[in-house]
């Protein structure tokens, strides 16, 4: 015989979500929940189905989404596009997935600022075709750049090859507005390149991987694209001496071909180079 001590019921739950999720769709039906309980890259055989699916549209949906999971004691698991490769946005029973999809608009590439303001849905790769529109680009670029959002990009503090010059995604982040557990919208950080002031919260929030709250609007740094041809060097070292010493003495290959004409060995070469150079010029300057 079991007892059942739940003061509520998942028709319950669902009825509030429904009710205060104004904009966005509340989803219960087996099909969604099996497309949103799972990813791509799910190291786990069983998928396991949540209670709802919520694609917030606005951020009084994700507001109104928090405020009720902590009504009810409800695991609240934030989702964009899925690309992880952890399994970290999969579906727990009880829980309801927030589905940040629909929240993919660019509002604001201001070149006079350098900056840009998206909301967390936006695609990494299109947020760097609208940059260099103005003649700006945005510089964190990781493998899942087509297909990635700014909002799990910001969340897992993406890289990708140009954080070698340019940083990774928490390098390249100036604001944020986030919603706490209980539905309060804050906003951290700025449009200043220096914030030399209190608390350093918005990088609190970088990398945090939703554990901390939901990230619904980003404003991000725009880097001027460098001028000229771009060259790719590639640098042969006899030894890993010579490596240490970094690719100063050494003869240099230089090609204007497109990366991905080049094979798989030469560009983790080129990776290798540069990282080690970048180490030792800061070691020299500390």
């Amino acid at each position: 015989m079991s007892i059942n001590f739940a003061a509520f019921s998942n028709q319950d739950i669902i009825a509030a979500l429904q009710a205060q999720v104004a904009t966005g769709d509340v989803l219960t039906d087996q099909d969604t929940l099996y497309k949103y309980s799972d990813d791509q890259y799910s190291v786990v055989d069983q998928v396991v189905l949540p209670l709802a699916v919520i694609e917030a549209a606005t951020i009084a949906d994700v507001q109104a989404v928090l405020a009720v999971a902590r009504q009810y004691h409800l695991a609240v698991i934030t989702k964009a596009t899925g690309t992880s490769v952890v399994s970290g946005s999969r579906g727990r029973s009880g829980a309801v997935i927030l589905s940040l999809d629909r929240m993919n608009h660019i509002l604001e590439v201001n070149p006079d600022d350098s900056v840009a303001v998206v909301e967390p849905g936006v695609i990494n790769n299109d947020l760097d075709k609208a940059a260099r529109e103005v003649g700006f680009f945005y510089a964190p670029d990781p493998g899942s750049k087509n297909i990635s959002s700014i909002g799990g990009n910001v969340s897992t503090n993406a890289g990708g090859m140009s954080s070698v010059r340019y940083g990774v995604t928490k390098d390249n982040i100036l604001g944020v507005k986030v919603v706490l557990a209980d539905g309060r919208l804050v906003t951290l950080g700025g449009r200043t390149l220096k914030q030399a002031f209190g608390y350093d919260l918005t990088q609190l929030f970088v990398g945090s991987e939703g554990t901390l709250g939901v990230i619904v609007e980003i404003t991000v740094k725009l880097s001027p694209i460098p001028m000229g041809t771009p060259l790719t060097g590639i640098a042969f070292f006899k030894d890993m001496a010579d490596l240490a010493k970094g690719p100063g003495p050494c003869v240099v290959q230089v090609s204007t071909q497109p990366c991905w004409k080049r094979s798989t060995q030469q560009l983790w070469l080129l990776w290798t180079v540069l990282k080690a150079r970048t180490t030792l010029t800061n070691t020299r300057r500390c």
